[in-house]
C-alpha cells in the first residue's frame, strides 16, 4: 500500500485487556485484519480506511480521542463518562470478553448486613472506595458529601472490611454475590462503544444570519464507514440465511411464516411451479422456526451463514 494512501487513513486507538481478543476478531471478520505481534502495542490493518492502530489501556482512550492524538477509539462507556472527554459517541459495540455483548453497571455496593438501600441512605461523611472517583463524585452530588477513595480494582476485596461502601463494575454480579455484597445504586450503564473525535467528525460554522451551523468533518465519511462495518458484522453474528424451495401452491402460506429485514427474496424457478425464497433470520428463532417451514412447504433447505448486515448507510 502506498504511503500517501495510509495517510488519509483514521488513527484508530484499539483497548487491550479484556476487550482486546474480542476487538481482534470483530475486525478480522470485518475484513479488517489486524497485524499484530504479542509484546507490541503498535498494529497494521492492511486497508486504506485505517493508517495507525495502537492497543492501549481502554481508560487512555477517550482523552487521546478528544485531544485528536487519534480520530476515532473502542472503549467502555464508563471509560468516557469517567475521564470527562468531549467526544462524539458513533455507535454501541455489543461485544465483550468472550461471548459477553459488553454490557456492564457501575454499581454502588456495600456489605449484605449493611442498612443503606438507596444512595441516598448513605451517611454524609462516609468514606467510599471507588474505581471511578469522577462518576462517584456526580452520582452524590444532590445527595450528600462523601470522602472518595481511588481504587485500583478488587475493591469487592476491601468491602466491608476496610471501608463500608464501594464503587466497582460489574456484569453478571457473580462477584458481589461470592463476596456477600449487594448494589446499592446503580451509576451507570455502560457498554463497548465507537468513540470519535468532535474535530474529525464535524465541525462548526456560522451561518450569513450568525445562526451557528454544523458541517461535516473532514474525516466523517471514513469514520461512518468503520461504523457500518463494525455494526453490520456484529448485527450478522445473530442471523443466518435461509434458502428453500417450494411450490407455488404453498408458497403464500410459507412466507407467512418468515421473518426479514424487509420481504424474503422470491424468485421463479423454471416452469413457475416452484420458487426458491431466501430470508435472513435471527438464530435464536431457528429450532422454532425450521419445522414450522417444513410444515407449510419448505424443501430443500439450506442454511448460510451471513458475514453483514447493514440495513442502510
Amino acid at each position: 500500500m502506498a504511503e500517501n494512501q495510509k495517510s488519509v487513513g483514521l488513527k484508530v486507538a484499539l483497548p487491550n485487556g479484556s476487550l482486546e481478543e474480542g476487538t481482534l476478531s470483530l475486525f478480522e471478520e470485518a475484513n479488517l485484519n489486524i497485524c499484530k505481534s504479542q509484546r507490541r502495542h503498535a498494529a497494521r490493518i492492511d486497508n486504506p480506511l485505517i493508517s495507525q492502530a495502537t492497543f492501549m489501556r481502554p481508560q487512555h482512550i477517550p482523552r487521546l480521542v478528544a485531544q485528536g492524538t487519534y480520530d476515532v477509539g473502542i472503549c467502555g462507556l464508563d471509560c468516557v463518562e469517567e475521564s470527562e472527554a468531549s467526544v462524539v459517541r458513533v455507535a454501541e459495540l455489543p461485544y465483550g470478553r468472550g461471548a459477553s455483548n459488553g454490557a456492564a453497571k457501575v454499581v454502588l455496593v456495600a456489605s449484605t448486613e449493611d442498612p443503606a438501600k438507596a444512595i441516598e441512605q448513605v451517611e454524609g461523611g462516609s468514606v467510599v472506595l471507588s474505581e471511578y472517583p469522577n462518576i462517584t463524585r456526580r452520582a452524590f452530588a444532590l445527595h450528600q458529601s462523601i470522602d472518595i477513595r481511588f481504587s485500583y480494582g478488587g475493591t469487592e476485596a476491601h468491602i466491608p472490611g476496610d471501608y463500608r461502601y464501594g464503587v466497582c463494575l460489574t456484569d453478571t454480579g457473580a462477584s458481589l454475590t461470592a463476596n456477600g455484597l449487594k448494589v446499592i445504586a446503580e451509576l451507570l450503564t455502560t457498554c463497548t462503544t465507537l468513540i470519535a473525535n468532535m474535530d474529525a467528525h464535524h465541525t462548526h460554522g456560522k451561518l450569513a444570519t450568525g445562526e451557528d451551523e454544523i458541517y461535516n468533518g473532514p474525516r466523517l465519511n471514513e469514520i461512518m464507514t468503520l461504523k457500518h462495518l463494525l455494526t453490520g458484522t456484529l448485527e450478522a453474528r445473530a442471523r443466518v440465511f435461509l434458502i428453500m424451495n417450494v411450490s407455488a401452491e404453498r408458497k403464500d402460506r410459507l412466507l407467512q411464516q418468515l421473518p426479514a429485514l424487509k420481504t424474503p427474496t422470491i424468485t421463479s424457478l423454471s416452469g413457475g411451479r416452484y420458487f426458491s425464497v431466501g430470508a435472513a433470520v435471527r438464530i435464536s428463532e431457528l429450532n422454532q422456526l425450521i419445522p414450522r417451514l417444513f410444515e407449510h412447504g419448505a424443501e430443500d433447505l439450506i442454511q448460510m451463514p451471513v458475514s453483514k448486515v447493514i440495513k442502510k448507510w
